[in-house]
């Protein structure tokens, strides 16, 4: 049998949030194995743990990202309030705010979006996903 794993959070270091310094927030990878991943961020305001994108592929500077075509991700929030935002097929921008309580289901093959911290206080927020993207480092 495998033995159960408890993870102290707040022993954890945090990263950068991709393409930010500390002003924007950390992000703490808490669990990822090969079937999900599951994350605590905190994004001061004014700023987004992703910005404008789909699950798909993306690259940085030193690591390129593939998200799997089944892919799903929910984001809960915990305390804070944002704006979740995403754009229709019609490429219309559509918006709604959330805060603490409120679980943001995006499902396989989901439109573009972001969550924007508009507020005056961090977010923070649960994230988990599955199955989690392929990460290579560059």
């Amino acid at each position: 049998m495998t033995p159960l794993n408890i993870i102290k959070t707040n022993e954890l270091a945090g990263q950068n949030i991709r393409g930010f310094g500390k002003e924007a927030g950390l992000v703490k990878r808490v669990i990822v194995t090969e079937k999900l991943f599951f994350a605590l961020d905190d994004i001061n305001p004014g700023f987004s743990p992703h910005s404008w994108h789909r699950h798909d592929k993306y690259r940085t500077e030193s690591v390129e990202v593939e998200y799997p075509s089944d892919f799903e991700e929910i984001y809960f929030i915990i305390s804070g309030h944002g704006v979740m935002q995403w754009k229709t097929d019609s490429g219309e921008t559509r918006e709604q705010q959330v805060g603490p309580g409120e679980v943001i289901h995006m499902a396989p093959d989901v439109v573009e979006h972001q969550l924007l911290n508009n507020g005056s206080e961090t977010i923070r927020m649960a994230v988990v996903g599955v199955p989690p993207p392929k990460r290579t480092p560059i």
